[in-house]
């Protein structure tokens, strides 16, 4: 027994001392892992005067965390500002439909409106354009929801839809905006904007550095999605028949997106990386003219495929043309095909196909 407890008590001295080694290693304090960062939605990128605007989707943030946003440019740190869309200097264009054929809609297309202006930023500037032919802004532009709302009241369906004017029209307002402060929100039962491509429609909002938001039937999602989401905006599907816009889904939403300016560099293309809070993204602003140099070349290529092939279909058929008829015979014996050919066999109950 004796012999036994002196090991005992060298074994307890042994761990403890290994247990008290073991924390004295150890950092008092030791530092909390770094935050994971998350992707930044990055939802337009829109050019003018000079500047750079990419519109950002921070609804993965608090409101604490989005006070600034860091912008390197090829890897410089370059000055940027953040700031929301639905905030004040805002310039709004609202597009209804108000063609004889969405009669049914309209009352649901004027509410979601009147809403919408209700709630926009102290200061907004609106305009209303209804959407029928001949295209023509309803007020002149108005600060403030009241000369809206009552203009909004006096529309009546009548008329054609000229979707693809309205537009160019909606465009056209507010020229001194800057890229990100002028907003176009459509309210429409129309599939699309006439025979306008969805593209084409994006890249002229996108170029004049102005959103769209497209508020509509589900059956035309495609073709305003496409229009709209490379603008910075979004397509808001409603439910058929129309009784609640989907106007609560528009202005939360646009709450969440906000704009990240910067100087447009000098040197383009560039690669562009934007951090806001935990959120990263990294862009590349394409050098001017890109798309377009590439579409002369498309078209050459695509000319110069068919005219090939002309060429080629023309020389064949001369070639067949010259070449001596086959000796008439049993069929597969003295007949030379070429490429892939098929004789018919006959079938019980009816007669040979006659060889021609």
């Amino acid at each position: 027994m004796s012999s036994r407890s002196p090991t005992r008590h060298r074994v307890a001295a042994a761990l403890a001392a290994l247990a008290a080694a073991l924390t004295c290693a150890a950092p008092a304090h030791a530092a909390p892992p770094p935050a994971a960062t998350v992707p930044l939605p990055v939802d337009g990128v829109l050019s003018g005067a000079g500047e750079t605007t990419a519109v950002v989707d921070l609804a993965a943030l608090a409101g604490a965390d989005r006070r600034a946003a860091r912008v390197e440019v090829d890897g410089r740190a370059v000055d940027a500002d953040l700031m929301p869309v639905m905030s004040e200097g805002l310039s709004v264009v609202l597009v209804v439909d108000a063609a004889a054929a969405g009669a049914g809609t309209l009352p649901a297309w004027l509410s979601a409106a009147a809403r919408f202006i209700l709630e926009a930023p102290v200061g907004t500037e609106a305009v209303v354009v209804p959407d029928r032919r001949p295209a023509a802004a309803l007020t002149a532009p108005q600060r403030g929801p009241s000369g809206v709302v009552e203009a909004l009241a006096t529309v009546r369906p009548e008329g054609e839809r000229d979707t693809a004017a309205a537009l160019a029209l909606a465009r056209g307002q507010f020229p001194p905006a800057a890229p990100g402060r002028r907003l176009v929100v459509m309210y429409t039962s129309a599939p699309g904007a006439g025979d306008e491509e969805a593209g084409r429609i994006a890249e002229q909002f996108r170029r004049d550095g102005t959103l769209l938001v497209v508020v509509g039937t589900a059956a035309a999602g495609d073709y305003w999605s496409a229009a709209a989401t490379a603008t910075g905006g979004f397509f808001a599907p409603v439910g058929e028949p129309v009784v609640v816009p989907a106007l609560d889904q528009v202005e939360s939403t646009l709450r969440d997106r906000y704009l990240v300016r910067f100087p447009t560099p000098a040197a383009l293309p560039a690669r562009v990386s934007i951090t806001v809070g935990t959120l990263t993204a990294e862009t590349v602003l394409p050098g001017p003219g890109t798309a377009d140099r590439g579409r002369p070349f498309i078209r050459a290529l695509l000319l110069a495929l068919a005219l090939a092939t002309t060429v080629a279909l023309a020389i064949l058929l001369a070639a067949r043309r010259r070449r001596p008829r086959p000796p008439a015979g049993p069929p597969g014996l003295t007949s030379v095909f070429t490429g892939r050919a098929t004789v018919p066999g006959s079938t019980r109950g009816q007669p040979r196909v006659p060889w021609r």
